[in-house]
C-alpha cells in the first residue's frame, strides 16, 4: 500500500485524480485531499504520504512557498500544472516529473509508477526551489541509467549525441545521459550553448575561436561547424 495526497485548488481536479488513482491502483489510500498552502503545510507531516501531486498555483501561494516552508521533503513529488512554459523548463532542468492539465490519465499512471521505483526526490526539488527563486539556472540535472549527476553549466564544456542518447563532456568527466541532444539543446539554448553540427552543442565560454569548419576549444578539441550554419555561427559569435 502507498499513500497519496492531492494537493490542488480545483476540486473537480482532486475528484478526477482520486477517482483515475482508483481505477488504476488497489494498492493506493489517499490519505488527503487539500486545497490550500497553509492546510498543505499543516496536514503533510502529520500525513507522511509516499507521493504528493501539488498544483503549482494555489489559491494562497504557490507550489514553491510552500516546498520552502516544509521541515522535511521525504516524498516523492509530482507537480500539476496548466502550461507554463518557464515551470516547465525548470522541471525538465531538474529532471522532475510534472502533469498538465487536463490529467491525461496513462500519464498519470506513468508518473506514478515511475515515482514508486525511486528513491526521494529531495536534492532536485532544492535545486528547483533555489533556481526559482533567483530566477537563473546554474545547475541541470543529468540522469544516466543508474545514476543523477548535478552538474554545473559553467562545468559543460559540450555535448555530443550518441544515437538516441547525449555525451555531456564536462570538465571533469564524460557522463552518457538518458536524453537525446535535442533535450539538451532545447534546455539549454538560453544559456548560451549553441548547435553548430547536428552531433554537437558547445558551451559558448568554452569557444577559443574558428579554424576552417572548426570550433576549436580552449582544451583544443575541434568541433566541427556543419557548412549550412557557418555563417550563422560566425554571426552569433561577432555580436
Amino acid at each position: 500500500m502507498f499513500k497519496v495526497a492531492i494537493i490542488d485548488d480545483e476540486k473537480n481536479v482532486r475528484i478526477v485524480i482520486k477517482k483515475l488513482l482508483s481505477i488504476l491502483y488497489s494498492n493506493c489510500e489517499i490519505v488527503a485531499e487539500i486545497a490550500s498552502i497553509k492546510e498543505a503545510k499543516r496536514l503533510l507531516p502529520q500525513l507522511n504520504p509516499d507521493i504528493v501531486l501539488l498544483d503549482i498555483e494555489l489559491e494562497d501561494g504557490n507550489a514553491f512557498s510552500l516546498l520552502k516552508q516544509l521541515p522535511q521533503l521525504d516524498f516523492k513529488l509530482i507537480f500539476i500544472t496548466a502550461f507554463n512554459a518557464y515551470a516547465i523548463k525548470a522541471f525538465k532542468f531538474n529532471a522532475l516529473d510534472y502533469l498538465l492539465k487536463p490529467i491525461d490519465p496513462s500519464e498519470l499512471q506513468h508518473a506514478i509508477d515511475k515515482a514508486q521505483k525511486h528513491v526521494s526526490n529531495a536534492k532536485e526539488l532544492k535545486l528547483l526551489i533555489d533556481n526559482i527563486e533567483e530566477d537563473k539556472t546554474s545547475q541541470i540535472v543529468i540522469k544516466t541509467t543508474n545514476k543523477i549527476h548535478f552538474i554545473n553549466l559553467i562545468d559543460i564544456l559540450y555535448c555530443q549525441a550518441e544515437g538516441a542518447y547525449a555525451n555531456i563532456i564536462t570538465k571533469k568527466e564524460s557522463i552518457l545521459a538518458s536524453k537525446n541532444l535535442k533535450h539538451f539543446e532545447d534546455l539549454l539554448s538560453s544559456h548560451g550553448f549553441i548547435r553548430p553540427h547536428q552531433s554537437y552543442l558547445v558551451n559558448q565560454l568554452e569557444i577559443n575561436f574558428i579554424k576552417n569548419n572548426a570550433l576549436v576549444l580552449k582544451n583544443k578539441v575541434e568541433i566541427p561547424i556543419s557548412v549550412r550554419k557557418k555563417a550563422e555561427i560566425i554571426l552569433l559569435l561577432d555580436s
